[in-house]
């Protein structure tokens, strides 16, 4: 069917309903008839595609391959107040020239029409864009390890959560697997969920930086448990000290080290390596990242420093703090190349 013939056929069907309607006879009739014999060609496929359209008249669709911004005015230097991703979909608040006021999720804002797609084009790709999503219909939805309700919970998501399905063929099955982080799936219970297509949102800034921190400590806790079941400390450490002081003499390498080592002991950080390694917000290093760099093979130099401190060499005494030697520091302390320790 083409575009046009979408066009008309809703017009089609409004005129014909109206001529029936008012009673007129005639040449009236005979247009009725006309429409009429249009009408009859037309199947239930038809009728939804028409339907369809007609809903996706005050749409639209994010036409990115990743995402485009969304300003508080339609201007490139506008500020970004969220953010629409490929496959999101929204409401035509209100047009302007080469820009549209858009609604999506918690997100009201100018998008640049550059990137986005109306009416045919929006529907024809949201048939593909669309996703099958798991929503939550309770608080404290587990997500399991197996699909048994004795199987390990792997995490807890609120009502209202929406978890992409993994496996389309587990629809019908008393256990949905799903996918609660990148590259990770679980199973819910089929019954505390609502299975069904949908687009996506945009989302705002906040719910951006809140959704990154969130997948930040995903990994972070990811990493922790995998040097855990390891149980290779030496090697974690020997990364922390080479993120921290890869450029520093190997006496404050050693110092890095023994820091660490002064933590498990205080017991105030962690019981273990990883435990004070990874604990929330104590070394840059590990909340961007840099640490990974590492972790598969540190420099000699570092592994030694690390073996050392483990072992229960320092060179700082009790200390359990550190940071650049420009930093000022009232407390007793001891500079070691570019690192103040204290």
């Amino acid at each position: 069917m083409s575009f046009i013939s979408r066009k008309i056929l809703p017009l089609c069907a409004l005129v014909a309903l109206w001529v029936i309607s008012s009673g007129f006879t005639g040449l009236n009739v005979e247009m009725a008839a006309g429409i009429e014999s249009v009408m009859d060609d037309l199947t239930s496929e038809d009728f939804e595609e028409i339907q369809a359209q007609d809903e996706w008249s005050g749409k639209v669709l994010a036409n990115v391959e990743d995402y485009v911004t969304v300003r508080s005015e339609p201007s490139q230097e506008a500020e970004a107040v969220g953010r629409m991703f490929k496959g999101n979909g929204g409401d035509i608040v209100e047009q302007t020239e080469g820009w549209t006021k858009v609604s999506s999720g918690n997100v009201e804002g100018y998008v640049s029409n550059e990137y986005l797609l109306f009416g045919e084009e929006a529907y024809n790709q949201a048939q593909e864009e669309a996703e099958l999503v798991a929503t939550s219909l309770t608080g404290g939805l587990r997500i399991r390890e197996e699909a048994n309700s004795e199987a390990k919970i792997l995490k807890n998501v609120e009502e209202g959560a929406k978890l992409d399905v993994a496996d389309e063929n587990t629809v019908d099955s008393e256990w949905v697997q799903i996918e609660y982080a990148e590259d990770k799936t679980g199973f819910v219970s089929a019954e505390y969920v609502e299975v069904q297509y949908e687009l996506g949102e945009a989302m705002t800034m906040e719910e951006i930086e809140k959704k990154e921190a969130e997948e930040k400590k995903e990994a972070l806790k990811q990493q922790l448990e995998t040097f855990k079941a390891n149980g290779d400390e030496v090697t974690l450490l020997a990364a922390l000290i080479q993120a921290e002081g890869g450029n520093q003499p190997y006496e404050g390498q050693v110092a890095i080290g023994a820091v660490v080592m002064n933590r498990v002991r205080s017991g105030r950080y962690g019981s273990t390596i990883a435990d004070v390694i990874y604990a929330p917000g104590q070394f840059g290093v590990v909340s961007n990242g840099t640490i990974l760099r590492y972790t598969s093979n540190p420099k000699a130099s570092c592994v030694q420093a690390a073996q050392e401190a483990i072992g229960g060499y320092t060179n700082i005494g009790g200390f359990t703090h550190f940071k650049n030697s420009r930093s000022s520091v009232s407390s007793d302390h001891i500079v070691i190349g570019n690192h103040v320790f204290y």
